[in-house]
């Protein structure tokens, strides 16, 4: 959960973090982003601001802003049980897209980075310890099913998404704690 306050304060930095980074884009699609703290109530840790850009049934755009040291946490993308017009939708295929900063990328594979990069006490929750740095204009393709987990490095990161159906709010955590949808504490 997060206030409306913070909410706006997440909103007006992450649209200022990619405005800076050279992407024009109006007020109306600014407060339109998704500020997620997926429930676990520490935005600026575990959290991501998320911008859609375009969403068919086909495929989505969208640009995330995470600021200084934010992680988005560990997910992988099913088969939705949703049916679309063709039939079952298949797990997302998704393609990021460095802007500005480094973007750290974590998938399952060999172990080659400390846990110090892992929220505290949330070990349980971050199991692949294979980093992938990206930096700007590089990308990295994640497929059905791979479990992965990002973070920005100290000075924050933006970076596109370009992937098949989006279909997120199916999308596994391996942290049981994680609600999709973010909800807003109103203030008096």
């Amino acid at each position: 959960m997060i206030t409306e306050s913070s909410m706006r304060q997440a909103k007006r930095r992450a649209g200022d973090m990619i405005r800076k980074a050279g992407i024009r884009c109006s007020d109306q699609e600014l407060d339109r982003m998704d500020v997620a703290d997926f429930g676990l109530s520490n935005l600026f840790v575990e959290g991501a601001e998320i911008l859609p850009l375009a969403e068919t049934e086909k495929v989505a755009c969208r640009i995330i802003a995470l600021f200084p040291g934010q992680t988005e946490p560990e997910h992988w993308h099913e088969e939705s049980k949703e049916i679309g017009k063709s039939g079952l939708i298949p797990g997302k295929e998704e393609t990021l897209r460095v802007i500005t900063g480094t973007l750290r990328v974590f998938i399952e594979g060999e172990p080659n980075t400390s846990e110090s990069v892992i929220p505290e006490g949330k070990e349980a929750y971050y199991t692949c310890r294979h980093q992938i740095l990206l930096e700007p204009c590089e990308n990295l393709t994640l497929y059905p099913g791979m479990k992965h987990w990002f973070q920005a490095e100290e000075e924050g990161c933006v970076f596109y998404t370009i992937s098949t159906t989006a279909k997120d709010g199916s999308d596994p955590f391996t942290d049981p704690s994680v609600v999709r949808k973010t909800q807003i504490i109103r203030e008096k």
